[in-house]
């Protein structure tokens, strides 16, 4: 305080707030006999002030300098020490009309408040810079470019490196193996393939996935399923499962205009933010699936290959010993394991020599000009022990 007289934490608006004297930290400077007398607390008649001013004291009050006594400031009438101004100014003994009526502890709930205040502040501030908000994206794992894997006929596979691996066993088997993606087949021989393996099921899932999982059969004896619920029943028709996009319909185009007589019903899955398609073709009693997909960063193996662009890899004997055989129970997509016939795996020598005379010149006049070598062999196997419908469902297989 300046010349000799007191100053207080301040009055709330320059007086007295709701009947009461507003509350503060008041030193008495040394103007008064040498004391400071911090006013803290701020009594009132008829309420209590709003706080200590501007949460601090006035620099002529000495704030924080020399022996200090408490005590509580109250109207006395005639006879006080002290008279109410913007401060409280010392007027002598008896000559105001406030005065100290008690000792009070010094109270640094001011300086509390207004560092509490302050600190909370700066938390709420940094919560809302620093603190990253809940995205519902799914980050990306794929690297490269999305290139192709397509199964057809017992199934014989286009791996996405261009390697011809061929599955004639029957069971469950990785297709695609992932941290995100899963996809299985299921590889049966049926009496309506003449005891040929041909891919009788797809079950897509996966960490992608969100925890569903989506399965196709054939048309004559399996369905469309979303978590094990039938979905896409009329046709053409279209629905979700999951994060996934669903399109049940004829729309593909054919490696030759010679198959456009065949009727096709096409399972079109999307989910783009993976760059993920996949189609599948239902036959009557088989499935013909192209994946397109890119490669995934934390790498992926299974029957359409580690995707490493080395074809050499992607030979069957190479992926069954990194694969192993069929799908353990733990991982399996579908609800149960099929039990196999042993059918006792067949090569092209067993089939009778006009028999396969039929398949080659049936398969030349299906399957597109110039198609590779490794394609017309597969049309003239499954011709031999599938059927003539082989071959013009082979030629399907390369759908776009």
């Amino acid at each position: 305080m300046a010349s000799g007289g007191m100053a207080s934490g301040g009055m709330a608006s320059g007086g007295m707030a709701s009947g009461g004297m507003a509350g503060g930290h008041m030193h008495v400077g040394s103007g008064m006999a040498g004391a400071n007398m911090p006013m803290s607390g701020g009594g009132a008649v008829g309420g209590v002030g709003g706080g200590a001013g501007a949460c601090g004291c006035a620099e002529a009050a000495g704030c924080g300098s020399s022996t200090s006594v408490g005590g509580v400031m109250s109207f006395v009438g005639t006879g006080g020490a002290f008279t109410m101004e913007t401060t409280y100014k010392y007027v002598g003994m008896g000559a105001g009309q406030f005065d100290l009526t008690g000792p009070a502890p010094p109270s640094r709930m001011p300086l509390f408040a207004c560092g509490g205040v302050a600190v909370l502040a700066l938390v709420a501030v940094l919560l809302v810079l620093c603190v990253p908000t809940a995205s519902t994206t799914l980050v990306s794992t794929t690297i490269g470019v999305p290139k192709d894997c397509l199964l057809w006929g017992d199934p014989h596979i286009e791996t996405f490196d261009g390697g011809f691996p061929n599955a004639y066993g029957e069971g469950e088997f990785w297709i695609v193996k992932s941290n995100m993606v899963s996809i299985q087949g299921r590889y049966l021989a049926t009496p309506f393939t003449n005891g040929l393996a041909a891919t009788h099921q797809i079950a897509v899932g996966g960490k992608f996935m969100g925890g569903h999982k989506f399965t196709v059969g054939p048309m004559e004896n399996g369905q469309i399923t979303c978590d094990d619920g039938p979905i896409l029943q009329g046709f053409p028709s279209e629905a979700t499962c999951g994060p996934v996009t669903l399109n049940y319909n004829g729309m593909g185009k054919l490696v030759d205009d010679a198959q456009s007589k065949l009727e096709k019903h096409i399972v079109h899955f999307d989910m783009p933010s993976m760059k993920l398609h996949i189609q599948i073709l239902r036959w009557a009693n088989h499935l013909n699936v192209k994946i397109t997909m890119p490669p995934q960063a934390t790498g992926m193996d299974g029957s359409c290959g580690n995707f490493n662009g080395n074809a050499i890899d992607d030979s069957t004997e190479a992926i069954t010993a990194r694969m192993g055989g069929r799908v353990a129970m733990g991982e399996l997509l579908f609800r149960h394991a099929v039990s196999t016939s042993g059918v006792v795996v067949k090569t092209i020598a067993d089939c009778v020599q006009t028999v396969r005379q039929h398949a080659i010149d049936l398969c030349q006049k299906n399957m597109q000009v110039g198609a590779q070598q490794v394609l017309m062999d597969s049309c003239i196997f499954d011709v031999c022990f599938g059927g003539d419908q082989y071959a013009g469902e082979n030629g399907l297989a390369q759908l776009q």
